[in-house]
């Protein structure tokens, strides 16, 4: 846009003249030229020595002109000219230009144009001269500070690490090098360097003064310490909790914040840390008051109560973290909170579906905000409970897509890696590179199996990876293969001290593929192992019927069959398709289908075709066209 300023009319009649030629055309009180390659040639026309001289000129004209009320929403503009204007030879000016590139990259933050927020700090800081550090100690720690916040949003991870280097180098105080703490370990993370995170966060924590407990060998000491000081927030009434005064000590402020990372990275690779950090977080928040980190402590807190089924617990402390943020108006923390209570308590309590919006808005506002992490945690959860839901696979793919280029985009790698299983799983789902049963597809499976490896390193990738593995074996009648992995993946979840539940749907398939081995050899062993994950899916039932109820029927039916009760696997297998039907779990109607279909072929009774028809219209319905044709050549027609 062209400004004009003058008293008379001259400079308005040369604009009239240059409309009238088609050069300029009037928007509002402003002129726009009609074309970019107009606006270049008339650039063109200025001596390029001249050109910095104009363009200062021009960002302290509008500055001198605008009003008060106005300069906000003309600082870009201003900035920008003065950014490729001639740098004034005052260091008063230098320092303006600073302070203003300063406010400008705060306000591009303000809309999520990081891109452009990283541009301003850069300008501003280049504007500084050398001794800056010493003279204007405040302004160049912000403007590095920031600088590195945006450049972690774009993923630009080694750029983050030179500028930690910097700060770290010029900081007077631990307080001072926090937020490069923080950045330089969440870009550590994002790069699946899980481990360097924490230790980077462990250090920080001890210069501040808190004392870091290593992990003992007496395990159950760490989860006595736990458990009693989540009892201490279990039974408080919510008007003592919400009276409890706000920390202010810094550096306690300070350790809550490196805490909560330590706590989420630990939770990735370091299982043994996480009782540690949340008891640490949760006397901090007894002693020194609440703060907004404290909601994820609580939170946290509420997802670890889910390993040992502490249903009520886990409830009591998620509405406690809400409650605390919804009081603190922490923003700040919202996609963390979201992430671990609607993709834990919640959808353990409610049907997977109604986790959808909360999770998507909790991908947002990190997104906005700036927590691309957590973001992306919120996205994949999301994406997760739609097909566990049996949401429509194609268009399940096309969001997975989307948000895997969207990680490669943020430089996202721990998450882009949690992902790709998802995406592995409804690609073979939807289309298979040839029949499921020929030799070429056989050897390419072979291949496949022997790549699913343990990283060892990294708990949900490696559960992810091998749950959505044995789901797919299984919907395609690969047991042996199958039960080879979810074996595996018990030795794993010892090692770990953990285990990858999914609302029931790992014991789910755990427990029919253990049903379909026992039809094949070694009953009584398949049996009991049959047995005892069903237990755990009807434990699910008891607080989530409407994930799990159609679940329970189906693998009722399954036992009934392989002990020889078949007139009540019959009825259970009906049960279990309309209990399916009437929770919207597509996916697990299909499956029931099938399997009543299997039933009744192998009694000889005509009613299979029936069974196996559905079956394939609910896989179809689904979007499993790879499983629908794939059933279509396997059975009887």
């Amino acid at each position: 846009p062209l400004m004009c300023q003058g008293s008379g009319n001259s400079y308005f009649s040369l604009l009239d003249y240059a409309i009238d030629e088609g050069l300029l055309k009037k928007e509002g009180s402003s002129y726009v030229f009609v074309h970019d390659q107009i606006q270049n040639a008339a650039y063109s026309l200025i001596p390029e020595d001249e050109r910095g001289r104009m363009h200062r000129k021009i960002g302290y004209l509008i500055m001198e002109h605008s009003p008060e009320d106005k300069i906000r929403d003309l600082l870009f503009l201003v900035v920008d000219q003065l950014n490729r204007g001639e740098v004034g030879k005052e260091e008063r000016e230098t320092t303006g230009l600073a302070k203003l590139n300063l406010k400008a990259g705060k306000t591009a933050m303000s809309e999520a144009t990081f891109l452009r927020s990283a541009s301003y700090f850069e300008a501003g800081i280049g504007a500084l001269y050398d001794s800056h550090w010493e003279e204007y100690y405040d302004l160049s720690l912000e403007l590095h500070s920031l600088l590195a916040e945006t450049q972690y949003c774009n993923g630009c991870f080694e750029i983050v690490g030179k500028i930690a280097t910097i700060v770290l180098n010029n900081a007077k105080s631990l307080v001072d090098k926090l937020p490069i703490y923080i950045n330089l370990i969440k870009s550590l993370g994002a790069r699946n360097r899980h481990q360097s995170a924490i230790e980077i966060g462990i250090t920080a924590v001890q210069e501040l003064g808190i004392q870091w407990l290593s992990p003992s060998p007496d395990k159950l000491r760490i989860v006595a310490d736990f458990i009693n000081i989540k009892l201490r927030f279990e039974v408080m009434t919510t008007d003592d909790f919400l009276a409890i005064e706000e920390m202010e000590e810094s550096k306690k402020l300070a350790a809550m914040k490196l805490l909560i990372l330590i706590a989420y990275y630990a939770y990735l690779s370091k299982q043994e840390y996480i009782p540690i950090v949340l008891t640490q977080m949760l006397q901090l928040t007894l002693q020194h008051g609440i703060c907004n980190e404290s909601c994820t402590a609580l939170a946290d807190c509420s997802y670890l109560l889910l390993q040992s089924m502490d249903i009520d617990g886990s409830k009591r402390l998620a509405e406690l973290a809400l409650l605390l943020l919804e009081k603190l108006q922490a923003k700040k923390y919202l996609p963390r909170v979201y992430a671990v209570i609607y993709a834990g308590i919640f959808s353990w309590c409610y049907h997977l579906k109604l986790s959808d919006k909360l999770l998507w808005q909790g991908y947002q506002e990190g997104m906005l905000i700036g927590d691309i992490e957590f973001a992306f945690v919120n996205a994949f959860s999301s994406l997760q409970n739609r097909f566990l839901y049996g949401a429509q696979l194609t268009l399940l793919e096309k969001d997975i897509e989307l948000c895997r280029k969207r990680m490669i985009e943020y430089g996202q790698a721990s998450q882009f890696a949690i992902c790709s299983p998802l995406q592995r799983a409804v690609s073979k789902l939807i289309c298979c590179t040839g029949d499921p049963l020929s030799e070429t597809d056989t050897i390419i499976h072979e291949k496949e199996t022997s790549d699913i490896s343990l990283t060892r390193t990294n708990f949900l990738l490696d559960a992810t990876t091998y749950i959505h593995f044995c789901i797919v074996e299984y919907i395609f009648g690969i047991y042996d293969s199958a039960a080879d992995k979810i074996q595996e993946r018990w030795i794993m979840e010892k090692e770990y001290s953990r285990t990858s539940k999914y609302y029931g749907s790992t014991d789910f398939y755990d427990c029919l593929i253990c049903v379909a081995m026992a039809r094949k050899s070694e009953k009584e062993k398949w049996v009991t192992l049959a047995k005892s994950t069903r237990s755990k899916v009807k434990e699910f039932a008891t607080f989530g019927e409407n994930n799990c109820d159609h679940k329970c029927l189906l693998l009722q039916a399954e036992i009934l069959d392989v002990e020889g009760n078949a007139e009540d696997a019959s009825s259970c297998y009906d049960a279990a398709i309309n209990a399916a039907e009437k929770s919207g779990f597509v996916n697990d109607q299909a499956i029931a289908s099938e399997r009543a279909g299997d039933f009744y072929l192998r009694h000889c009774d005509t009613r299979s075709s029936h069974y196996y028809d559905k079956a394939r219209d609910l896989y179809h319905q689904w979007g499993a066209l790879a499983k629908a044709d794939h059933l279509y050549k396997s059975t009887p027609s």
